[in-house]
């Protein structure tokens, strides 16, 4: 009976929780990395107050699940928590489907379409909502599924962490290829039919949560509390109605960002206080090195998250995305033909040379390198068919003809997820290898190389940026190596930042710190909507008339970005070994 109640040595839950977390990401990337190309390019925002919007709403999106976190923990309970943040979410994504009309330029002033406008800010008001009840509870949901000790549950995390990044890469995808050549309404449109199937998957696969994700103390939430209602309905109300409110705050970046330096120096004044007054010496050290590990994680985040920002318009500006332009005449079908067959084998004998060292893998590791090879298998044969019909095609013409693929801006975007794939297992690899051998870098080391990278990353932005053609338009390949340099970076700072916080705080304020740690998260967002301000330039309709003027704009803003992670990096370099002796013995 046990055996049925798990897939592949796991909880069936975690799949439940997989998928649902899969489809919410699908949502949400796919309108995120849509979000600031749609305001300039349709509703012709200038830069500046497309950065305004994007950073209002990404600040807002990863604060609200502190207080959806609390309200589950307390009252609602997860499964509750995260149906209501479905159900918001899927009403946002449909009314961000509706563009309205486009705006239009008369005497160089922008006309736009203000009661679209008002249904989009409500849209996002309402994703905000959804995401605030939904993310935090549903990675809560995945802990809950497996007990106090139970040796799965890391590698749990890991299958539940591809499910975000497996969402996040369709929908880059698909919602930008879709938003970019059919119509925006089409690529959010998208977005929220993945949520839809996510909030279905949920549903039905409740019998499989037994019971975990319920509230603590249901008798709770029958209580009246407010006009007669209880406080179920007094919760879910209160949420319909702070709506409006972050209607508003969406469109006033600078309450926003007031709010949150509010917050930020309320609790400096409270750890300062809680430092001297409530911890001995070890505890003291440790968390004034988790405050300085929040510190460097905003630094870290305000730059990666230039991907939706400062790169996604550099990517539409000056990147030159056609990736394929060839013209194929009916005499060369036999080099296609044989390009299909190599796409066809190349699977095979990848996993024939790779077979023992397969097998020679622990459970965990087989399974992330299984799905890892079986996605990018099913890709090479899928493109292994297209090479095919279109050799067939090229055959039967007289003329032949152009093979060409030219990627969006919002499709790079899915570089990021794609590398997260390749790179993960072998990350896991290589801590593993480096901690058997007393070799692996602390926690302060790890953020230091993930900050250096990030910089790294904007540094090979740059150097392409030297080699333009003579359109002024740069080779694709150099933000293919900004994407690698930052999701490597990524994969040495993400994984231990919550671990540091489990570990580094005193156990009576853990909760609260936990939430300082994604307040950080979201003023980080903040931060890497204003420094992309920086980037700003003047459009016709969201293009740019001069594009090599316009890569030398991008060109000394990444190099700006690429030295302040290079002097970041360094900085906690040097000190790396006093916050170690602060650490007090914690790895």
């Amino acid at each position: 009976m046990e055996d049925r109640q798990e897939i592949f040595g796991h909880p069936k839950g975690l799949y439940i929780c997989f998928l649902t977390e899969m489809w919410e990401r699908f949502s949400f990337y796919g309108m995120k990395f849509l979000l600031l190309l749609y305001l300039t390019k349709y509703h012709l925002f200038t830069d500046g107050a497309g950065y305004d919007v994007l950073g209002a709403y990404a600040g807002l999106v990863y604060a609200l699940p502190v207080v959806g976190g609390i309200l589950a923990d307390r009252y609602l309970g997860m499964r509750k928590a995260v149906i209501f943040g479905g159900i918001m979410l899927c009403f946002g994504h449909l009314g961000l489907a509706f563009e309205g009309n486009q705006a239009t330029l008369i005497d160089g002033v922008a006309v736009q379409d203000e009661f679209a406008l008002k249904i989009f800010y409500f849209s996002l008001a309402l994703i905000i909502v959804g995401v605030g009840f939904l993310k935090p509870n549903i990675s809560t949901i995945v802990g809950k599924l497996y007990e106090v000790g139970d040796k799965r549950r890391d590698s749990g995390f890991t299958i539940f962490y591809m499910g975000i990044n497996l969402g996040s890469f369709t929908a880059t995808l698909l919602c930008g290829y879709l938003g970019e050549n059919f119509g925006w309404g089409y690529g959010f449109g998208a977005a929220g039919i993945g949520m839809l199937l996510g909030l279905v998957v949920f549903l039905w696969g409740q019998k499989f949560l037994h019971g975990h994700a319920e509230p603590d103390n249901p008798e709770v939430l029958k209580e009246k509390v407010f006009l007669g209602l209880n406080k179920e309905l007094t919760i879910y109300l209160g949420s319909l109605i702070s709506v409006p409110f972050i209607w508003f705050l969406v469109q006033s970046n600078s309450i926003v960002h007031d709010s949150l330096n509010f917050m930020a120096f309320a609790v400096l004044v409270w750890l300062v206080w809680f430092l001297f007054k409530e911890c001995n010496a070890q505890e003291r050290g440790r968390m004034t090195v988790l405050a300085s590990l929040t510190l460097f994680t905003v630094v870290f985040w305000a730059l990666f998250e230039q991907s939706a920002g400062s790169m996604t318009l550099y990517a539409d500006r000056v990147i030159d995305r056609v990736l394929i332009d060839l013209h194929f005449m009916p005499n060369e079908t036999s080099s296609l033909y044989i390009l299909g067959v190599i796409l066809f084998i190349l699977p095979i004998a990848v996993g024939y040379i790779g077979k023992d060292k397969f097998m020679a893998m622990n459970d965990s590791e087989k399974k992330i390198t299984g799905s890892v090879f079986a996605l990018l298998g099913a890709t090479l044969v899928y493109y292994g068919i297209g090479n095919f019909l279109f050799a067939s095609e090229v055959a039967s013409s007289t003329n032949g003809l152009p093979m060409r693929w030219e990627v969006t801006a919002v499709q790079t975007g899915s570089l990021n997820a794609m590398f997260i794939f390749l790179l993960a297992p072998g990350f896991a690899w290589l801590w593993t290898f480096l901690s058997k051998h007393n070799m692996e870098p602390g926690t302060p080391m790890k953020f230091g190389l993930g900050i250096l990278q990030a910089g790294l990353g904007f540094g090979a932005l740059v150097l392409g940026a030297t080699m333009p053609d003579a359109s002024g338009k740069v080779a694709y390949i150099w933000i293919v190596l900004a994407y690698l340099l930052h999701t490597t970076g990524e994969l040495c700072l993400s994984p231990v930042g919550l671990s540091a916080v489990t570990k580094l705080s005193v156990p009576k304020v853990v909760g609260f710190m936990m939430g300082v740690w994604f307040l950080a998260t979201a003023y980080s967002e903040l931060v890497a909507a204003q420094i992309g301000k920086f980037a700003a330039m003047d459009t016709a309709g969201g293009v740019v008339t001069d594009v090599g003027a316009a890569g030398a704009v991008y060109a000394d803003f990444f190099s700006s970005l690429m030295w302040v992670g290079v002097a970041i990096s360094v900085v906690l370099f040097v000190l790396t070994p006093l916050m170690k002796k602060g650490m007090h013995g914690v790895k």
